[in-house]
């Protein structure tokens, strides 16, 4: 008789992931108007570095816990599809990094620059550089979004397959990549629906932690 242990540390990690970016994300604000005001706000935002960081702490936590969820089901019927999302999931996962990165770094220093300058050369050129690289940032977000879909539906399969978790949690993944498919090619990357299928993407992976964590030992 073989007993299947609990995936703590995996589950734990999936939870802290989704517990870091989720509230870090909550308490982001929305980016509106032209470059020099996103740049005002971003200068006005207090702990803007440290929401960010949170933020691709978060992103490191939750794809270490979805390798665990792959690895949970590589004894499954499931493993082929958990093996596909997790490959995925380090694509995307990276591609979701990018504008993190870009506004935790160049973002950061640009809105300084600007309000630093009082509308003046330098100002002007922090503005410029913005508004050119910026719109990288938000097409890799957009990207992303839709590899998200990608993971959620491939993962969906593998908890089918698998039958050693909750169906539900299946049909949920197969929601999530509707979803994010949906907003990913039909809505522009200047609007925040984007991160609403985020946001739905990340409400999957608390779900899934807690599954996770809940898990019995349970003869084989």
């Amino acid at each position: 008789m073989v007993v299947t242990r609990r995936p703590l540390f995996y589950g734990l990690c999936l939870l802290v992931g989704t517990l870091l970016f989720g509230g870090a994300g909550a308490i982001h604000p929305i980016l509106t108007g032209d470059g020099a005001a996103q740049l005002a706000m971003v200068a006005r935002t207090e702990h803007w570095r440290l929401i960010h960081w949170a933020l691709l702490f978060g992103l490191a936590f939750m794809y270490t816990g979805l390798a665990g969820v792959a690895l949970r089901h590589s004894d499954t019927a499931g493993w082929t599809p958990a093996r596909a999302g997790a490959l995925i999931g380090a694509f995307g996962f990276s591609v979701w990094a990018i504008n993190i990165l870009f506004m935790v770094g160049a973002g950061w220093q640009l809105a300084h620059a600007y309000t630093r300058s009082d509308a003046g050369l330098t100002g002007t050129h922090a503005v410029f550089v913005y508004d050119m690289i910026h719109p990288m940032g938000l097409a890799a977000e957009r990207l992303a979004t839709f590899l998200l879909g990608l993971v959620a539906y491939t993962f969906g399969w593998s908890i089918r397959n698998g039958a050693i978790w909750p169906r539900w949690l299946a049909w949920m993944a197969w929601l999530v990549a509707a979803v994010d498919g949906v907003v990913a090619l039909v809505f522009s990357e200047f609007l925040p629906v984007m991160y609403y299928g985020q946001a739905l993407f990340i409400i999957w992976l608390a779900a899934t932690a807690v599954v996770m964590l809940a898990e019995r030992r349970q003869p084989q």
